[in-house]
């Protein structure tokens, strides 16, 4: 009798467990993939390699404009902001920023928080102001 329900809580432990461990995994899954998300929240911009499948660094200014459209805002310094973009596999979301070198071409790629676009607007030509952290996992 002992034995029969030694056996049986066994069972029950190896099932509970069964049923536990995908859940585990996901979860680690999903903390893993929004890195993205904790780096925007902690450093307020998040640099971004591309923007769609066409926009980039060293995109033309035209077809940056083609690709996305005009931008919701254009600041002194030629910096284009776009509201509402997110970062692909993860919840981080915010405006795009893209800046532009002098010949017309894509420079820099930054998703933003509404606090850091506040200091871009107030000091536009102060890239250095802004903490960038990057999402390459290399």
């Amino acid at each position: 009798m002992n034995s029969l329900i030694i056996s049986a809580l066994r069972t029950t432990a190896i099932v509970a467990t069964l049923f536990v461990l995908p859940a585990i995994a996901s979860a680690k899954n999903d903390l893993a993939q929004d890195r993205a998300n904790d780096l925007l929240a902690t450093a307020g911009a998040l640099s971004v390699k591309a923007a769609g499948p066409y926009v980039e660094v060293g995109t033309f200014r035209i077809q940056v404009s083609a690709k996305l459209g005009q931008p919701a805002e254009r600041l002194a310094d030629g910096t284009w902001l776009y509201k509402n973009f997110a970062a692909e596999q993860s919840t981080a979301h915010g405006t795009l920023v893209v800046r532009f070198t002098p010949e017309g071409r894509v420079s820099q790629l930054l998703l933003a928080t509404p606090a850091v676009v506040a200091a871009l607007r107030v000091t536009p030509n102060s890239p250095d102001r802004v903490r960038v952290a990057s999402t390459d996992q290399r």
